[in-house]
């Protein structure tokens, strides 16, 4: 059976957009070495939050690896303004 996005309820995308941004802040944590609040902290701070969960733009649709793509993006783009 073929499922839309039209067809899955909000509160399941919610379900989905957190378990991947949990699975990609595992390792950013580990990869930072900062303790996974902290990591959470920066995260929902971002732009890139801002859009997992704007369901329109359909970042839920996608995996960890993609999401952190987005984060490490955004993280390089403020460094080099400031």
């Amino acid at each position: 059976m073929e499922h839309t996005s039209q067809s899955i309820s909000d509160e399941k995308k919610d379900i989905v957009a957190i378990t991947i941004m949990r699975c990609m802040l595992l390792p950013y944590a580990q990869d930072n070495n900062i303790p996974f609040e902290e990591a959470l902290l920066r995260f929902c701070e971002s732009e890139t939050y801002e859009a997992l969960f704007d369901f329109s733009s359909e970042i839920w649709k996608e995996g960890p690896v993609y999401l952190r793509g987005l984060f490490d993006e955004e993280i390089m783009r403020s460094q080099s303004i400031h």
